[in-house]
């Protein structure tokens, strides 16, 4: 291929605002996929599975939520959860309803009629609610951050509140995801693995229509879709399925509204412990709603 070549197809590549589209540098080897893993209550961040920063433990982390799954969804292993090891997933449903069309061997016909739903069988049906993020310090690079069910649904604590919770105290208050900076932390009185979210900062007026251009990408469509390879004889219990890197499809808007969710029947209990005197989010709400 002849240098003049060379040059004119990097001409036409400068065109792109984005530059190296995501099925280029997944054949190519280069596709970065960045998710924060929350294990151990702290934050970690993991770029294709290697890790390269983590939180101190029981540690908080400013993100901004760029694009979020309409419903959680459900993935069913089949054994029990063993630490270290490996289970196949056997059965999932996208919509946390019913199990998906290309499901060989389709459990029941919904969600809330399978066997595996009730209480002794939570370890083998998972539930999370997939979501894309950024971090206020670098706004054009996406996270997938994957959230479990004690995360996503319950009450206020102190000011701080579960994903659901807290997506619909913004909403409320006429605020979408990305015009808010979010505090997200660890449940101090809780004893297991539960995040809580609370608006830290508003996000910048010139920002937010490169954060709605960026809800519409291809990397942030597969950050929030769930993806099971069938061909695998195993999946790995320890870590969410991995991203595909699949060709683009319709994009829905960013701001389309969340469907409503039933918080799931099999819930963990908590301790009652003492509790951090309660944030003062009030004076951000009201100065985001006159923006608004």
């Amino acid at each position: 291929m002849s240098t003049d070549l060379i040059s004119q197809l990097q001409q036409n590549s400068l065109a792109s605002p984005n530059g190296l589209n995501q099925d280029t540098l997944a054949v190519a080897g280069r596709a970065n996929n960045r998710k924060i893993s929350t294990e151990g209550r702290k934050f970690t961040m993991l770029v294709n599975g290697n890790e390269v920063a983590s939180s101190p433990v029981n540690g908080e982390m400013d993100i901004i939520f760029v694009k979020m799954a309409h419903t959680p969804c459900r993935t069913l292993y089949d054994s029990s959860y063993i630490p270290g090891k490996k289970a196949k997933i056997i059965c999932w449903a996208s919509d946390a309803k019913t199990p998906d069309a290309d499901v060989k061997n389709k459990q029941a016909p919904a969600c809330n009629q399978c066997p595996h739903s009730i209480k002794g069988a939570a370890q083998q049906c998972k539930l999370t609610w997939r979501t894309a993020v950024v971090t206020p310090n670098k706004p054009k690079e996406l996270i997938q951050l994957i959230l479990s069910p004690k995360s996503c649904f319950g009450d206020e604590v102190n000011g701080g509140r579960p994903f659901q919770t807290y997506i619909r105290y913004l909403a409320a208050s006429g605020i979408n995801n990305n015009n808010a900076v979010t505090k997200m932390y660890f449940d101090p009185a809780a004893t297991y693995q539960k995040l809580l979210f609370a608006p830290s900062a508003p996000v910048s007026l010139d920002l937010i229509p490169i954060l709605d251009q960026l809800a519409l990408s291809e990397e942030a469509i597969n950050y929030t879709k769930l993806f099971i390879y069938q061909e695998k004889e195993e999946e790995d219990m320890l870590a969410e399925p991995f991203v595909a890197d699949v060709a683009p499809v319709q994009p829905t808007a960013p701001t389309a509204p969340i469907v409503d969710v039933v918080e799931p029947v099999l819930r963990e209990s908590f301790v009652q412990q003492p509790q951090a005197p309660k944030a003062d989010v009030s004076s951000i709400i009201n100065k985001w709603s006159v923006k608004s």
